[in-house]
């Protein structure tokens, strides 16, 4: 019971640590990218810290099943190095006596992903499709960056501002391009803004400036000055997506039969089941020899992450295909992890070493 108790303590510490560790370092890499997309004008900047929330969810089922790996891993490594292990080998606790505190903390933890996996996140990436329309259909105003170029409207305006006040919305020294029926039409002017009606109609407005119409490669462009300029700003229909596999409910998901809907079933359950195998797995890897101070325990730990990672996704990849049975890809990296992770337990549980190192 003693044992079981610091056990618990210590990985939840470690565990929790490597996990904000890991969302940490998640949020900084999504960030970059989304300031990306929002520099080449695919992102409304609204939308940057939504979006950064739905990409968190998706990723954050990855993120603790990894944080529990190394959470066992490292307290585990921690114990062969200051001997506790030796202590309690010769209080009588086996290494396999390990296995039920361990499963046990990670059976939390497990649900937490399951749940993640199965409503969760399917209902974030519905509400972020949502939203991506939504952001789609309203006015260009979230697109303008001042100082740079932001494109709208599947390329047929194009923007530039000097400044943006960001609490009346008015801009100043705007640029426009436009193209209608094949003309061009480019619009300078001294300050903009966005304005709409009562009848739910949005308007550009532009003032003080000059519009420019032709044809490109004519020379008969008409040249118009203007004091108020209103163009109408008609909100983008959103065209018609393929389905997504990734956002149907566990009902719908189950009821479709088709090998990309058993291929996304498959990725929803195997991740929970390979975060409980990779729990028991960390128990014999943690072995570090005290004497050598030294272990290439987390390097084989790494590479058999790696391994069994790419493995589940090698085998959703076979019944997306329909390569492989859904219950065959299933079973098959599981099966064969939990027999390497027998094969590990009974190295470490061995009293005499082999015949060939007694010769």
């Amino acid at each position: 019971m003693i044992h079981r108790r610091t056990l618990s303590r210590e990985m939840g510490l470690t565990t929790g640590a490597v996990l904000l560790v890991l969302v940490a370092i998640a949020l900084v890499v999504l960030f970059i990218r989304l300031l990306g997309d929002v520099a080449r004008g695919e992102l409304a900047n609204e939308a940057v810290f939504a979006y950064l929330g739905f990409s968190l969810l998706y990723f954050l089922p990855v993120l603790m099943s990894i944080a529990l790996f190394a959470g066992v891993l490292m307290t585990f490594a921690r114990m062969w190095r200051d001997s506790e292990m030796v202590i309690w080998f010769n209080a009588g606790v086996s290494l396999t006596q390990w296995l039920r505190p361990v499963l046990a903390f990670a059976a939390p933890l497990t649900f937490v992903t399951l749940l993640l996996t199965l409503a969760i996140n399917p209902w974030v990436q519905a509400k972020k499709n949502d939203y991506r329309d939504e952001i789609k259909s309203r006015n260009d105003s979230g697109l303008v960056v001042p100082g740079m170029f932001a494109e709208s409207g599947e390329g047929a305006r194009v923007y530039y501002v000097d400044s943006l006040n960001p609490l009346t919305g008015v801009v100043r020294n705007v640029f426009m391009q436009s193209r209608l029926d094949g003309e061009l039409g480019l619009v300078v002017a001294r300050q903009g803004e966005y304005t709409q009606l009562e009848d739910g109609s949005r308007y550009l407005v532009f003032q003080d400036g000059r519009r420019y119409e032709g044809r490109p490669g004519q020379l008969d462009y008409r040249q118009i000055e203007f004091r108020r300029y209103w163009m109408r700003m008609d909100p983008a229909t959103p065209g018609k997506r393929d389905l997504n596999y990734r956002q149907l409910p566990l009902g719908q998901l189950i009821d479709d039969t088709s090998p990309r809907g058993r291929s996304e079933l498959l990725w929803r359950i195997s991740l929970p089941l390979s975060t409980l195998v990779l729990a028991a797995l960390a128990i014999p890897l943690g072995f570090v020899n005290a004497r050598a101070r030294r272990s290439y325990g987390f390097l084989i730990a790494l590479l058999m992450y790696f391994v069994y990672y790419n493995f589940m996704s090698l085998s959703q990849a076979w019944v997306a295909q329909a390569r492989l049975d859904f219950w065959d890809a299933l079973l098959l990296p599981h099966t064969v992890m939990l027999v390497v992770t027998a094969i590990w337990f009974a190295l470490r549980n061995r009293v005499r070493p082999p015949r060939w190192r007694l010769a």
